[in-house]
């Protein structure tokens, strides 16, 4: 019986992943060891074994290499969401589709920990972290656009990809205070009622 060789894109794919990987616990074991200033973009590549030119292929920026799993996780939730159903409402698809970054979270809880304690700490991550959320949303509210059939901008999947970026990034911060990811999808489903019940409030 022949065996096919494996496709050498998917071997080249394989090899960014682990070298992107590579960069980002670089960049994190710096930060964490002689601060963000400190932390230079040849300093993460020579910690990884690769070229200040090979980091700039991955990374326009070390804070990009630092936040690195948040941008992954935002693609793919992004997938399942376009994924879901049409006949679910949009909140139903997108607290499905977050099921995605639950299983990311809990698989790996000590990255997060340490990414989330980084970006609450250091101003320049927070802020690139802020502007990774809004990309998030306009990823998902597009991907809710086109699972519905609908042009892509509209205002009920703006505002439910909105209310969902809320409610993951304060299920991340209650599960960070707490040293505790292993209740993060539990934390998002009572971040998601309490931010229902206050517009149900603010509308009447």
């Amino acid at each position: 019986m022949e065996h096919s060789e494996p496709h050498p894109i998917g071997i080249r794919q394989r090899m960014r992943e682990t070298i992107r990987g590579e960069l980002t616990d670089a960049a994190v074991r710096l930060v964490q060891e002689v601060g963000f200033t400190g932390t230079t973009a040849s300093a993460i590549a020579s910690a990884a074994g690769v070229s200040e030119r090979t980091f700039f292929r991955y990374f326009p920026t070390k804070e990009d290499a630092v936040l690195q799993p948040t941008e992954s996780l935002g693609s793919s939730v992004a997938k399942a969401v376009a994924a879901r159903p049409p006949r679910e409402t949009s909140l139903q698809a997108f607290r499905a589709a977050f099921d995605v970054a639950v299983d990311s979270v809990m698989a790996t809880p000590e990255r997060w920990a340490t990414v989330i304690a980084l970006g609450q700490s250091e101003p320049a991550l927070r802020r690139r972290h802020l502007q990774q959320q809004d990309v998030w949303a306009q990823a998902l509210a597009a991907a809710n656009d086109e699972r519905m059939g609908l042009p892509t901008g509209t205002m009920e999947s703006r505002l439910h990809s909105g209310v969902m970026m809320l409610a993951w990034e304060r299920a991340l911060v209650a599960c960070a205070g707490d040293d505790d990811f292993s209740r993060v999808g539990a934390e998002l489903d009572t971040a998601i009622g309490k931010i229902r019940r206050f517009v149900q409030t603010v509308v009447q």
